[in-house]
């Protein structure tokens, strides 16, 4: 299946099933907005090149780098056997020069992405992100497929170069927000496509941004949620806005009942003179689409089981917080603790466990779970009123999230803020899963 808005890493295994790939890191100057910006690159792309699979299919990553500086992979959201998950604590970084060969199975179908897990706040912000599909067995048959990547950069636009790295008060505390937002590696209004009245498609979307939540909606067409962080969902659903944290993952069907301009719309809080907020709208995909004879068509999606009931084995506390030292430096701590070096906890495989993620502070939490899936339980709010399975979730400033972790992977993962200068300052932490 080609999918549109990426390029697929190429296949050297002649196996059906086994997909072998060459995928290397390296400095890469971009050419963006008339500036030569110094970035990092897989495979001299940006973003990187698409990884597809089929469910079931063994993949072999061959991994160099070529960067001046170690580094890893991590497969964000595949539930993968630990030793390939790329945690710098469980695998030694791949050295400059150097080469890792990362081995797993795609265990289920779904909308992944893949990104760095050292020095990750200034790797994945200088464009070291990927997509990944792994397609269903019998996959519905949409007329296009679109991988769509939503970032931003924060960029000086007289002189192309990024400003130093967790250098401001503001940066510690909310992260880093960009002044260009990108699309599949774009500025913004810049990605665009056509289709014909009547076509159905299937755009997958994920937000690899450092630190800006995102809220889309869709202007011109009509769309439903047919997937998310887990696969496809038992049952489609429609809403008005598509609220997008770091790290989560969104599958939409998008149908064209009428020709003329769709635009995906990224809504942008902004501050306005007088200190108020509006919404502003910006472009992150335009579809012209033209006229034809053709109505939409009902496209039929494989039978999803609904997740089956599972008793709670245990209710745990995860505390999310902060402190700030003489200096006025922050540091974000998980249950009082800065990248903690012991375990937060020890559960046995197959237990469901329910986790309070308490956020005892103002700036907002992206909660990302390695190598489970977990439901939230829905508090009728646009961060909790998101059915499916899920590895990403927001919990809010000074509130509280629940969610039910299905422990079925063993091993040790890391649970950690998905924006990255919380996790760089302390909001890191592991859990193990016992055989």
């Amino acid at each position: 299946a080609k999918v549109w808005g990426a390029t697929a890493l190429e296949d050297m295994n002649p196996d059906a099933k086994i997909v072998e790939v060459n995928l290397a890191a390296a400095n890469y100057d971009w050419d963006f907005e008339g500036h030569t910006v110094k970035m990092f690159a897989y495979n001299g792309q940006l973003p990187g090149p698409l990884l597809q699979a089929n469910v079931g299919d063994k993949i072999i990553v061959h991994f160099t780098n070529n960067l001046e500086e170690p580094t890893t992979i991590h497969w964000h959201g595949m539930r993968i056997d630990n030793e390939m998950d790329g945690n710098p604590r469980v695998q030694d970084p791949v050295q400059p020069g150097e080469t890792f060969t990362y081995t797993f199975d795609a265990v289920e179908a779904g909308s992944f992405w893949y990104h760095p897990h050292v020095n990750s706040h200034e790797q994945v912000d200088r464009g070291l992100q990927g997509s990944i599909v792994i397609h269903e067995s019998q996959p519905p048959a949409y007329d296009t497929e679109r991988f769509l990547i939503f970032d931003d950069i924060l960029i000086d636009p007289a002189t192309g170069i990024l400003p130093g790295f967790l250098k401001s008060h503001g940066e510690e505390m909310h992260g880093r927000f960009g002044n260009r937002l990108l699309s599949n590696g774009l500025s913004r209004d810049k990605l665009a496509a056509t289709a014909q009245k009547g076509e159905g498609e299937r755009w997958r979307i994920v937000n690899t941004a450092n630190a800006r939540t995102m809220t889309f909606k869709l202007d011109g067409a009509t769309f439903r949620v047919i997937g998310s962080d887990g696969g496809l969902l038992p049952q489609p659903y429609t809403t008005n806005y598509l609220q997008v944290a770091i790290g989560q993952r969104y599958d939409i069907e998008v149908s064209y009942d009428k020709a003329g301009t769709v635009k995906l719309l990224n809504l942008i809080p902004t501050a306005t003179n007088d200190g108020k907020v509006k919404l502003v709208e910006y472009s992150a995909l335009k579809v012209e689409v033209a006229d034809s004879t053709n109505e939409p068509r009902e496209v039929q999606l494989p039978v999803v089981a609904e997740l089956p009931a599972r008793e709670i084995d245990q209710t745990v506390d995860v505390e999310l917080s902060g402190q700030t030292d003489a200096q006025g430096h922050i540091a974000w701590t998980i249950n009082g603790k800065v990248n903690a070096e012991e375990f937060l906890f020890t559960f046995k495989k197959g237990s469901t466990i329910k986790m309070r993620l308490k956020n005892l502070a103002g700036p907002e939490h992206p909660f990302h779970l390695h190598g489970q899936f977990f439901t939230i339980v829905d508090q009728k709010t646009m961060e909790t009123s998101q059915p499916g399975l899920k590895d990403t979730v927001l919990v809010p400033g000074m509130s509280t999230v629940e969610i039910i972790a299905f422990m079925d992977n063993p091993g040790r993962w890391m649970a950690h803020c998905h924006i990255l200068e919380h996790a760089a300052l302390g909001m890191m932490s592991e859990l193990v899963v016992e055989e």
